[in-house]
């Protein structure tokens, strides 16, 4: 690309580590609809001792491709350097796990240059694992019914998953980047302070991207719905009132599951030992409803953790919300 030309996008990849997986990543953002001109990509490295820069400075690509080689910080600082870095008026964070369809990129400009206050949340596949065990393939089936009530709501900032969105550059350097101090949520954070100041979610399914999460075990699934617990709590502290519907005890779940999950709690059973008495269960809508009872008991565990008594016996004294088909736990 001509260094005067100024790219209208910049796709920001974090790394740590997955030397082979931004290896397919950057492969599939070579093979965009749009114009490789248009766009540029930005490598943040976080810390990788794999061999990363050495690949990433030998790759040959039809966009311009930046590394920056950085200190262990973490995915958020990396990614508040690539938006630092960036070139465009357009951020996308992408997940080196992730293989862009050839319209992802096209998607998320065509929705910025509709309206430049786009949160454009992309569309995910979930791999499945090469197990194929009950639990993988529930979780994927998870994924794509999330995804499928997209198509029939207004997305929310609890949609935007940074797996996979675009962001105005202005506008998130003005609310103070990428929050560096969650641990988990900090996609869904950001995502709420720039709908504050003014921008607006909107589902992109032309934006498809695989996600391949077959690596990850199910213990760290389960410690993942922990710490989305552990940063629920955190929002609600920093946010009073504003993020209620990820700390409602009622929330997707009918009287029977709450007796169940207070009852699971009260006896700590471990999630783990729950997922491996899935398989018994007898066909795929039964597995789904034990799939979702097991990860929010998981989040639960992380609130419960994470606040006094008093508080705990407030959130779940709340009555059960009408059902919501949306995002969240």
């Amino acid at each position: 690309m001509p260094p005067e030309t100024v790219p209208e996008l910049s796709v920001i990849v974090a790394s740590h580590n997955r030397r082979e997986l931004l290896r397919r990543c950057l492969d599939s953002l070579a093979a965009q609809t749009e114009d490789p001109a248009g766009f540029e990509v930005i490598v943040a490295d976080d810390g990788s001792g794999d061999g990363t820069e050495a690949m990433v400075e030998g790759l040959a690509t039809p966009y311009r491709l930046r590394l920056l080689s950085l200190p262990k910080r973490g995915q958020a600082a990396a990614q508040n350097a690539g938006v630092e870095a960036a070139a465009a008026p357009v951020c996308l964070t992408l997940d080196d796990d992730v293989v862009a369809s050839p319209a992802l990129v096209a998607a998320h400009l065509a929705a910025h240059r509709e309206d430049p206050r786009t949160i454009g949340v992309g569309a995910l596949t979930q791999v499945l694992s090469a197990s194929e065990d009950w639990f993988s393939e529930a979780m994927a089936r998870g994924w794509s019914e999330h995804y499928r009530s997209l198509a029939t709501r207004p997305a929310r900032w609890t949609d935007c998953f940074g797996a996979n969105v675009s962001l105005p550059r202005e506008p998130l350097l003005e609310v103070g980047g990428i929050a560096t101090d969650l641990d988990s949520g900090f996609d869904l954070e950001v995502a709420l302070r720039l709908c504050d100041a003014g921008c607006v979610p909107r589902f992109l399914p032309e934006a498809q991207g695989v996600h391949d999460d077959t690596a990850k075990r199910t213990d760290g699934v389960v410690r993942d719905a922990w710490r989305q617990g552990v940063t629920f709590v955190e929002l609600d502290r920093r946010y009073p009132g504003r993020v209620g519907e990820l700390v409602e005890w009622g929330r997707g779940a009918g009287r029977a599951e709450l007796l169940a999950r207070r009852l699971a709690l009260a006896l700590r059973v471990p999630p783990a030992l729950l997922i491996r008495l899935g398989h018994l269960l007898p066909g795929r809508g039964r597995k789904m409803v034990w799939l979702h009872f097991v990860l929010r008991l998981a989040v639960w565990r992380g609130v419960r953790a994470n606040v006094d008594r008093r508080r705990w016996r407030s959130l779940t004294a709340r009555r059960p919300p009408a059902p919501d088909t949306g995002a969240g736990t």
